[in-house]
């Protein structure tokens, strides 16, 4: 209360003790505690140096490249124009404008953050920062040192931490995606993010091959059999004619050499359309075996991400400010409650302390259990 007086005295105001806590006497009362805020701002201050000592340095390495449409999946001209206005609306909402969702952009972004892609990254070999040679290498999963004698819980571990560096974003109007990757030293920072690269574009070959090899295979398959088909056919329409030499004459013959013909029409043409297909598939194993178009490939940088000392001082001076403002201003209410209820302040300060005296007497007993036991 004795805060309360003396701030309205300064301000040559009536005092009644029946008021209540004004505007300008909460910012009277908050300015008088100037050096509570200016010890806030100093620790703010204190807690952002020990960041920068205690938490090491990132560096982030920016990567892009363009993930192209295989040629099995385009359509085809004329159904292309007419879905046009379709495509581009399931393009600017999101969804793949082609009929295989694994050519989307968000394919590769999710991919690049996936189990088995960060956990062949972790088993990849670098040049270890920490070696006292250059050509030292050692495996991502041993440079980031993670703690467990478990392989296995290791390997969790670096995932969860790889999927935390490794962000990634993408345009879908021209396809690209765009990956960050953050490491404590630059090198390491671009030689991961090219690794990543080199990861995607190999599980994508190995994925998109071994679905196209698939294909070929049940489509050799299937031509044989057309083929067979086909064979047969013709056998029975050559059969017929040399038995049958005037056919014309008689109608039920003339009735079966169309039905013949019929038949070795329906297994002609599935054989040329399996044929087709099976060319097609053929050229489709070699054009998807690349997938991949770098744009910007990973460099180590110069400047490290964190700290960012231009942006950290004034941030933190900034935090400091507000939050001794704030806790100025909370303990000017306080004093005010305080000067208008005594008796509830001396119920609370009393009750603080017997909390914090049973506190200090658990934590005694239970010392001395140790010491004991």
């Amino acid at each position: 209360m004795a805060t309360v007086l003396k701030e309205r005295e300064i301000s040559g105001e009536p005092i009644d003790a029946s008021d209540h806590l004004t505007l300008s006497q909460w910012l009277a009362g908050t300015f008088l505690r100037w050096r509570l805020i200016a010890l806030v701002m100093v620790l703010t201050l204190t807690a952002a140096a020990l960041a920068v000592v205690l938490i090491p340095p990132v560096y982030r390495t920016k990567v892009s490249f363009v993930a192209n449409n295989s040629s099995g999946s385009r359509l085809p001209s004329s159904l292309a124009a007419a879905a046009g206005p379709l495509a581009g609306l399931a393009t600017q909402l999101g969804m793949p404008s082609g009929p295989d969702p694994s050519e989307s952009p968000n394919f590769y972004v999710e991919l690049a953050q996936s189990r088995e892609l960060l956990t062949r990254l972790l088993q990849s070999r670098f040049r270890d920062p920490r070696g006292a040679s250059p050509a030292d290498s050692a495996r991502l999963v041993d440079i980031l040192r993670l703690r467990s004698s478990d392989p296995q819980r290791r390997l969790e571990k670096g995932v969860k931490k790889m999927s935390k560096a490794i962000t990634g974003d993408f345009d879908l109007t021209t396809n690209i995606v765009r990956l960050d990757v953050d490491a404590r030293w630059p090198d390491l920072s671009a030689a991961v993010a090219n690794r990543t690269i080199a990861l995607v574009t190999q599980f994508n070959s190995e994925q998109r091959v071994s679905r196209v090899r698939s294909k070929r295979l049940f489509l050799e398959d299937r031509v044989a059999r057309a083929r067979a088909q086909l064979d047969a056919a013709e056998s029975r329409l050559r059969e017929f004619n040399e038995q049958n030499r005037s056919w014309r004459a008689a109608p039920s013959l003339v009735f079966e050499e169309q039905r013949l013909q019929r038949e070795l029409d329906r297994v002609s043409n599935l054989y040329l359309q399996l044929q087709q297909q099976y060319e097609a598939t053929l050229l489709d194993e070699v054009n998807d075996a690349a997938r991949i178009s770098v744009i910007d490939a990973g460099i180590a940088p110069r400047k490290p991400e964190w700290p960012n000392y231009p942006v950290l001082f004034p941030a933190a001076l900034a935090a400091g400010l507000f939050l001794g403002f704030m806790i100025a201003g909370g303990a000017t209410v306080y004093a005010d409650w305080r000067g208008r209820n005594p008796r509830s302040a001396g119920y609370l300060s009393s009750t603080l302390r017997n909390v914090k005296r049973d506190i200090g007497a658990a934590v005694t007993r239970k010392s001395a259990r140790r010491l004991n036991g």
